[in-house]
């Protein structure tokens, strides 16, 4: 069998006796590491097969330049670029199995800028040392696994971190050996399907009843990665078609608040340029997911809020911000190559936005669909029914729309 390649990325000029202590963990298993190299100030010969200086060019800078201008953040961009395509490179020639990265706060940065590159599903894991905060900026929507390191990763292995990085090291070789990419080109009709708690129900039976039809259905929850990742992989050419129920993201990117904001920019818009059949409906489009009260930023304490959970709050949106999100909705839709329905639940789009729920805004519902309206083209099909979204009767009209544009797709 063709040897297997284990990519270690690190900074060598802090983390060098770590590296090279998983160099010989990966050899010891019969894999090829190979180094990459994305600390500025490692000395010229310091054993990588990038070295900090080809990594820096990759990332279009001189080393030199880099350090000279004495901008971490700048020294950052440009390494963690270079090492990307270094990765990049190598998952093209077949010459890259999986890749672990380990590091402190700009290590982990460089690392995860460099792992983000490769698609999901490849095996991916990092070693930080600050693991317990706030990865959300580091991880994206990737399926990068995070460990964290527990003890620093200075001075070289010791009691703590060589059990941490042993761990580690079999946790990707384990990966590389036993693990599976995601198909691209399926045997079968795949459909992605967008939901959150407050659309769960519908989300339920529209699983079962494309499963009934034949159709496997993977979700993706609304959470801000969930839909991002559900995007990379229709332009990545793994579905047949989308039941867009909750598209929830949309308006915490639109108004800029809420911890569902989408990781990648550009809600609804991966079906439209593929061109594959989309039904499209409005979940949760009537208010901003965050965390604890204490999360809320002071500019939106004053609105009606509900607490999902001591640890979730959902705050009302305003009507202004819900016509926008109509308006943008629209022109998101426009541009769509393929088949395009919208179907809109007239008697609330979540479990509390429903007639006397919490959220409830009626006038505010009628903001955005005139936002949409008054944008959206006129060929693309437009219907309201007089459901409520979680109506097992409207996720059967969901389903029934799809496999009419399956059909005559």
């Amino acid at each position: 069998m063709p040897t297997k390649h284990i990519a270690i990325v690190a900074t060598f000029d802090t983390k060098r006796e770590e590296v090279f202590f998983l160099e010989s963990l990966v050899k010891a298993r019969g894999y090829q590491p190979v180094l990459i190299d994305v600390g500025p100030l490692s000395p010229a010969a310091a054993g990588a097969d990038f070295s900090n200086e080809t990594i820096a060019d990759l990332g279009g800078r001189r080393l030199a330049d880099l350090i000279k201008s004495g901008r971490r953040d700048q020294i950052m961009a440009a390494m963690g670029k270079g090492a990307s395509r270094a990765l990049l490179d190598l998952f093209k020639k077949k010459r890259l199995d999986g890749v672990i990265g380990i590091g402190g706060n700009q290590g982990t940065a460089m690392a995860s800028m460099a792992m983000q590159s490769l698609p999901l599903g490849f095996p991916k894991l990092l070693v930080s040392t600050i693991a317990s905060g706030n990865m959300r900026p580091y991880i994206g929507h990737k399926d990068i696994c995070v460990m964290f390191s527990v003890a620093d990763l200075l001075g070289g292995p010791n009691p703590v971190s060589r059990s941490i990085l042993k761990n580690a090291a079999g946790a990707l070789m384990g990966m590389v050996a036993q693990g599976e990419s995601i198909p691209v080109e399926p045997a079968e009709k795949i459909i992605a399907l967008s939901a959150l708690g407050n659309t769960e129900a519908a989300a339920h039976r529209i699983i079962h009843q494309l499963r009934e039809k034949g159709l496997q259905v993977i979700t993706f929850h609304a959470s801000g990665a969930g839909g991002s990742a559900m995007e990379e992989l229709i332009e990545a050419g793994l579905f047949s078609g989308i039941i867009d129920l909750t598209p929830h993201e949309l308006a915490e990117e639109v108004v800029g608040a809420g911890a569902y904001i989408p990781v990648r920019p550009g809600r609804l818009q991966a079906a439209g340029r593929t061109g594959i059949p989309q039904v499209v409906s409005l979940g949760a489009l009537e208010y901003l997911c965050f965390g604890p009260r204490e999360s809320i930023p002071a500019r939106l304490r004053t609105r009606k809020t509900y607490f999902h959970n001591p640890y979730n709050a959902n705050v009302k949106l305003s009507r202004k911000e819900m016509a926008t999100i109509g308006q943008v909705m629209a022109e998101r839709l426009n541009a769509a190559k393929g088949p395009t329905v919208v179907l809109v639940p007239l008697q609330g789009w979540s479990i509390y936005g429903r007639l006397g729920g919490p959220l409830y805004d009626g006038r505010g519902n009628l903001a955005l669909l005139a936002g949409l309206k008054s944008r959206m083209n006129p060929d693309i099909d437009y219907k309201e029914i007089d459901l409520h979204i979680n109506d097992q009767l409207f996720a059967d009209a969901c389903v029934e729309t799809l496999l009419h544009l399956l059909k005559e797709n």
